[in-house]
């Protein structure tokens, strides 16, 4: 009997042992060998190819500190999609700091980062950083307010930031863009009333690119230029400078002109003489305003407008399912030409028109389209890629192609303005123009997540039965296959 005890107290050992050897084994190939599943309509947990291609090429590190608490609404979702990138590359090393809990090394990285915003996820390489706020990782959905409902998460974009953060920061060339001054132009010091660019200027820093203010009456552009960009003038350019430009657009560059309807009191409007030069490079600046009426804004002017109607390109990759806002605009119209491909990227819908008679407006009387009128849809917004006759190569396309110019055009300016740049978006909109113009492809294209939201409703009769099956028909259950098991074993 003794023996036999002995014997079933090894064999229970053994068995002990093997169950904890087979655990081990298991967890061992799973922690190797594993594979995720997302069966999300959104696919809201897997990571795009773009991001994966990026991600996976690393060759630095990658720091990462997330400076929220996990009571913030984005905490989940953040923690989630840093997770996703770090099992995709091991250069990627998340940190993350809680403010409540740890306020001294919070301070210290604050200080270290330069950073003064709450919630916040910052990326480093080196001695180079950049940071994304929680603002710019969510869209969210305001209607809720209005019955005092709290505001509810209806995108997270937080992919879309991480790795355009993650490619800025692994690139060894930092963009330089220069906005021109000079004839009343909006500015990026924020000091001209209702004409502050100050909220675009930070926004592009963000991108990891350099801003400064420049003048064309020297007559160059300055030779570290990546971007030019003129912004809602006022008063016409000389022929010296449009020379320039004009030479600037030959040799490749890559230009940004918004130009607002400067309309006069007899109903004319003021040239900025802009509008001829970018004639001779696609784009043709019509001398309207544009209104659609299906597009219009409540306690607005019958000149703002929101436009959901995008033409696929780099630019407007992402703006699918949202608005971009123009409170004031005047209509474009993409020109073909054989040393440039032209495409219209924002349009008002077939509602819409350019209205000519301007000086009707201004007295603030109705209109109504007429033949006179730009037939709707309108463009308000050009970008042209140009092949450059300088190429190193003429006979190769791709030569040409790489050393064209890049020219995108918007018929208004105030968008971009301090004031407008936050509506729907507008920031996007302008952040992708910059990207495209600095040949950064891959900091855009990449959507918004829409988050799922599922509910689960029940019947009382379902509720009673589930009640029934968890704490009488389960334990019921178990305790019969006790008995049973306690029967045989008796007898």
């Amino acid at each position: 009997m003794r023996k036999q005890a002995v014997r079933y107290t090894a064999t229970g050992i053994v068995g002990v042992l093997l169950v904890i050897a087979l655990a081990v084994m298991v967890n061992w190939l799973g922690a190797r060998h594993w594979h995720r599943f997302d069966w999300t309509g959104s696919h809201l947990y897997t990571l795009s190819q773009k991001s994966l291609n990026i991600v996976k090429g690393l060759k630095d590190d990658v720091r990462v500190v997330v400076f929220m608490t996990p009571s913030s609404k984005l905490y989940d979702q953040v923690h989630e999609l840093l997770g996703r990138y770090g099992s995709a590359s091991p250069k990627i090393h998340v940190e993350y700091i809680d403010p409540d809990k740890e306020p001294l090394k919070t301070r210290q990285l604050a200080q270290q980062f330069k950073i003064s915003v709450a919630n916040t996820v910052v990326f480093a390489v080196g001695d180079r950083t950049k940071y994304v706020t929680s603002d710019q990782m969510a869209d969210y959905d305001y209607s809720g307010m209005q019955m005092g409902g709290a505001p509810k998460l209806k995108a997270f974009k937080g992919e879309e930031q991480f790795t355009a953060a993650i490619l800025s920061l692994v690139s060894p060339h930092v963009p330089k863009v220069y906005f021109v001054t000079g004839h009343g132009e909006a500015s990026i010091a924020g000091g001209t009333q209702g004409r502050s660019l100050a909220s675009v200027d930070q926004a592009i820093k963000r991108e990891d690119m350099q801003v400064a203010d420049t003048s064309l009456l020297s007559g160059k552009v300055p030779d570290d230029a990546d971007v030019l960009a003129i912004i809602g003038p006022t008063a016409p350019y000389a022929e010296n400078e449009l020379t320039v430009l004009g030479k600037y657009l030959d040799s490749g560059g890559r230009l940004l002109v918004c130009l607002d309807p400067l309309i006069q009191r007899d109903g004319g409007m003021t040239s900025t003489r802009l509008e001829g030069f970018l004639v001779k490079h696609g784009v043709r600046v019509d001398d309207d305003l544009v209104v659609d009426p299906s597009r219009r804004l409540p306690f607005f002017d019958l000149s703002a407008v929101y436009l959901t109607d995008f033409t696929s390109h780099p630019i407007t990759d992402g703006l699918q399912g949202m608005a971009v806002l123009f409170p004031v605009t005047r209509s474009l119209k993409a020109l073909p030409g054989s040393g440039w491909t032209s495409t219209e990227l924002v349009k008002t819908t077939a509602s819409g028109w350019g209205e000519t008679d301007l000086k009707q407006l201004l007295a603030g009387k109705p209109v109504a389209k007429d033949s006179n009128d730009i037939a709707g849809p309108v463009a308000v917004a050009v970008a042209v890629q140009g092949t450059s006759t300088k190429a190193a190569d003429a006979a190769k396309a791709d030569a040409k192609k790489d050393n064209g110019f890049r020219l995108v055009v918007f018929g208004d300016s105030d968008f971009l303005t301090d004031g407008q740049v936050s509506n729907a978006g507008n920031l996007t909109l302008a952040l992708n123009s910059f990207n495209w113009l600095a040949k950064r492809e891959q900091s855009i294209g990449i959507p918004p997540r829409a988050v799922e939201q599922v509910s689960l409703f029940l019947s009382s009769q379902q509720l009673r039965t589930i009640l029934l099956i968890s704490l009488i028909g389960m334990p019921g259950l178990a305790i019969i296959i006790g008995v049973f098991v306690w029967r045989r074993r008796r007898h």
